[in-house]
């Protein structure tokens, strides 16, 4: 049981961040990674993590292939990357719950294990406080929380120290003590700053320049390291003289002089000190430091004029995970964080109603029409009025709020993958066993879902306003003596009806689709609200084009309500429904399969984009 590092080079463009790089973290180590910044830690444990991929070289966890069983792996994993990221206006309590969900836990598992990390961490009492007012050592401490959910085998904790106070610094050291003593979990930690691993690491492993330079035992390292003697003196002066007359050269602190002895046996040189009459009080050695241990090896890197050849282990084939740890149902549970996600913004049910309340008072303005035009009826003014019925009602509601609902959807999708990227959440959800695959497909399910509440309520308002202020009648003429003439009947309309609502719902999906894909391309949330915005106008705008070449079939934008030369079902329906008999639906033939295909499209983009992607 073991996380290693075989040969691992990570290339950027022409610069080498990691060259080569072995490390073997052992089972139950407290292990310090240790470093310059820059020196090639945070990508190392990125690549550990699956967040970024290596140019060459292998990860093994638990003797099997990290990259070949990425699920397997990260159910053995934690993380914690740099700055942690969190959803602002959620408490502690709830983003660690999404995230234990994801992790495979049940809601009462969940529930007890996000209390015992709160309660690890310190941050059992912040009852309902919504992250962003957390202090910095508030968000690192929830930061740890995270990376320990669901008791992973290994940790990996970048810089989890930086920015802390000597308080904050002591607490997470007890953390991590407290950790590995009662969960048996293996910590590897990254730090630049020495004095935070002194007294906590039993393991360490020093990174210069992307190689390592030397990996050991603590104490095999104190062992091993020449340290410095100390001597104290009344006459500290007179000492140092005698000394550097031999060629010892010594630092002087008040009444004690340091040095080293180089090849000096410390014996013959406390009897010539004895000879020589000097008042001396102590003689002793003095332990090399871990930072005097680091900057030797550090420096001997830097002077060394070639870099020398990594001893370790190849690449090489390795069996399946002995044990199966990552649970089933990946996508199930991305689309349960999702819509948990996406709900707990309360501007989101109001961007849902937004399309059902346009349509409504679409509906009460043709009410108004049909008033004005019944009153010129009796007063002579008109021979004739087209009485209006339920049906032209849904279509007038249909062509009003369905362009607001796609632009809506487009900008709810944009910001599915994109505000997660900015806000760091991603990388979170990332962490857990879950393939970037089955990310996007949870996060398209879930887009599915909130564009069907928000289809349903337009449709559902349409009906029932529709309804309540005109009759599911027969289409008829209103003539001057009061009689009507049937124009269509009601019969032959349902079936046109149900025909309107079913081709309307294809091209909103089409057009989440590209927001995904507009959120999948930019890492911040307003330029990939901009993108999708942008993407619905000129789409709309292209038809004009499109229709001269005779492609306009293609656009997804034909098959939705648009004052720029509407050419949707919907439109044909509200033509039927005011008895234009010749009305006819010209794209009829691929009202399904035109939006169904960009839906594929953007799907398989957005898809390889994020797999390709950098998760910082």
């Amino acid at each position: 049981m073991s996380l290693e590092l075989v040969q691992v080079t990570r290339r950027y463009g022409a610069q080498l961040a990691l060259d080569r790089l072995s490390i073997h973290v052992r089972d139950g180590d407290l292990y310090g990674f240790l470093g310059h910044n820059g020196a090639g830690k945070t990508t190392a444990m990125r690549i550990v993590l699956g967040l970024v991929p290596a140019s060459s070289g292998q990860v093994v966890v638990d003797g099997f292939d990290a990259v070949r069983y990425p699920k397997e792996a990260r159910a053995r994993l934690g993380g914690l990357i740099e700055v942690p990221g969190f959803h602002g206006h959620l408490d502690g309590r709830r983003n660690l719950s999404l995230l234990a969900r994801v992790q495979g836990l049940g809601r009462r598992e969940a529930a007890i294990e996000v209390e015992r990390l709160l309660g690890v961490v310190g941050l059992a009492k912040t009852g309902t406080k919504p992250v962003q007012a957390y202090s910095h050592g508030m968000r690192q401490r929830l930061g740890i929380a995270q990376a320990l959910l669901g008791s992973p085998r290994y940790v990996l904790l970048d810089e989890p120290m930086n920015g802390l106070d000597p308080e904050g610094i002591a607490e997470v050291r007890e953390i991590l003590r407290r950790a590995a003593r009662e969960s048996g979990t293996t910590v590897l930690f990254s730090t630049h700053q020495l004095h935070e691993v002194e007294g906590l690491c039993n393991r360490v492993g020093v990174l210069y320049r992307g190689r390592l330079v030397i990996e050991a035992d603590t104490a095999t390292l104190f062992a091993a390291a020449r340290g410095r003697h100390r001597i104290e003196s009344a006459e500290p002066a007179r000492v140092g003289e005698w000394l550097a007359a031999r060629g010892l050269s010594t630092t002087v602190a008040g009444e004690q002089l340091e040095l080293e002895l180089g090849e000096r046996s410390p014996a013959e040189l406390l009897r010539e000190l004895v000879r020589a009459d000097l008042p001396i009080r102590a003689f002793a050695p003095r332990p090399a430091s871990l930072e005097e241990i680091y900057l030797s090896h550090t420096r001997a890197a830097r002077e060394a004029t070639a870099a020398p050849e990594l001893a370790g282990p190849a690449p090489r084939e390795l069996p399946a995970p002995a044990e199966r740890r990552a649970p089933g149902s990946a996508i199930g549970r991305v689309v349960r964080y999702e819509l948990t996600r996406v709900f707990a913004a309360r501007s989101v049910g109001v961007l849902l109603l937004l399309p059902a309340a346009v349509g409504v008072a679409a509906i009460l303005q043709r009410r108004q029409e049909l008033q004005r035009s019944l009153e010129k009826v009796e007063n002579a003014e008109l021979f004739s009025a087209t009485d209006v019925t339920a049906f032209e009602a849904v279509a007038r509601a249909l062509g009003a709020g369905l362009p607001i609902l796609a632009l809506a959807i487009a900008g709810l999708a944009s910001q599915t993958l994109a505000s997660e990227l900015a806000r760091n959440t991603l990388r979170n959800l990332l962490l857990r066993p879950v393939r970037r695959f089955e990310v996007v497909a949870g996060k398209a399910l879930a887009l599915v879902g909130v564009a069907t509440l928000g289809f349903a309520l337009l449709a559902a308002s349409a009906l029932a306003v529709g309804a309540s202020c005109f009759d599911f009648g027969d289409v008829t003429e209103v003539l001057p003596n009061g009689e009507r003439f049937a124009l269509v009947e009601a019969g032959a309309l349902w079936p046109e009806l149900w025909r309107a609502l079913a081709f309307s719902f294809p091209p909103v999906l089409a057009y989440g689709a590209l927001g995904l894909l507009a959120g999948s391309l930019l890492r911040g949330a307003a330029p990939a609200l901009a993108l999708a915005f942008g993407g619905y106008v000129f789409l709309d705008l292209a038809r004009a084009f499109a229709r001269a070449w005779d492609v306009e079939a293609w656009l997804p934008s034909a098959y939705l309500p648009s004052p720029l030369g509407d050419t949707s079902f919907v439109r044909t329906f509200g033509d039927l429904s005011q008895g234009v008999s010749n009305a006819s639906f010209e794209y009829a033939q691929s009202a399904w399969s035109v939006p169904s295909l960009w839906i594929l499209a953007c799907f398989l983009l957005t898809t390889w984009r994020l797999s390709r992607r950098q998760v910082a």
